[in-house]
Parts: structure tokens; C-alpha cells; sequence
């Protein structure tokens, strides 16, 4: 598998032994940090790469010149008179994911919403609301969603 999309259009231009350097350094990219590369295109000396970071775990993210900056060194190992373009694109969380017991109460206060009012309006019955809003049943994503889209209008 290989962890540079499109990476056979850089055969012409650089040796095997190149490319699969350039294959194992982003293989540590995407195991530490979920980064992921795109070759978009090659003119000539010219390769235009893509790096976006996905969701990780500590939830610490790169900012988008570090993510230039990383793919940078990575494409360093090519000849000089190759000239890298980057496009990078960070990892931003979705709002949803915000959500806990804390935010949910919070919101419910601020806006003066009771478990009874989220259960008539979602059509969700009111013991799944009242597991949610306590702690004794964890969320999902979509359950957070609906709950960030309903506490936040």
C-alpha cells in the first residue's frame, strides 16, 4: 500500500530507492502524526503535494506551516532543482465534538430548556435524554451533533 497518493508519477524523475525512502518517511507521518500526502500534479521540476492532517487521538494538531513545513523536509530528499509546491489543509474538530455532560447542562441552563422540551422536540424519548444529560449513557457522535445543533440555535 502506498502511503503518497500518486506517488508513481514521480518514476520518471527520481530512482526507486528515492521513492520508497519518500514511502517510509510518510508512512512515520501518518503513524505519529495522521498525516497524509497527495502528489496533485508534476510539470516538469515542478511537483505540486498536498498534506492533510486527520483526527488524532491526543487531539493535538499541526498548524498549516508546520504541515508545509514537514512536507517540505520530506520532499527534500528529491534533487535540488525539483521545486516542491504545498498545499496544506489542518484538521479542525468538529463543533460537535465539544459536547459532554458539562456543555450540555450549561446550554440547558442558559437557554432554559428542560429534558421534557429536548424530548418533545427530537421525538427522542425522554429516558435516553435524561442518560445522556446525566452521564449514565455515553454519546455517540450523532447524539452530540444533535445536541450541539439543538442547544446552540
Amino acid at each position: 500500500m502506498s502511503h503518497i497518493e500518486n506517488i508513481s508519477l514521480l518514476s520518471g524523475l527520481v530512482s526507486p530507492e528515492r521513492i520508497m525512502k519518500l514511502e517510509a518517511a510518510a508512512a512515520r507521518h501518518r503513524q505519529q502524526s495522521n498525516i497524509s500526502f497527495v502528489i496533485r500534479s508534476v510539470e516538469g521540476q515542478v511537483i505540486e503535494v498536498s498534506a492533510v492532517q486527520g483526527e488524532k487521538a491526543s487531539g493535538t494538531y499541526a498548524s498549516e506551516a508546520i504541515l508545509v513545513k514537514r512536507t517540505q523536509d520530506l520532499f527534500s530528499k528529491l534533487p535540488s532543482e525539483i521545486q516542491i509546491h504545498v498545499a496544506a489543509e489542518t484538521y479542525l474538530p468538529s463543533p460537535a465534538s465539544l459536547v459532554d455532560v458539562s456543555w450540555i447542562e450549561k446550554k440547558m441552563n442558559e437557554k432554559g430548556v428542560r429534558i421534557k422540551k429536548i424530548a418533545f422536540d427530537t421525538g427522542i424519548d425522554r429516558e435516553s435524554i435524561a442518560d445522556w444529560v446525566t452521564g449514565k449513557r455515553r454519546m455517540s457522535q450523532i447524539v452530540k451533533a444533535m445536541f450541539y445543533f439543538y442547544l446552540s440555535k
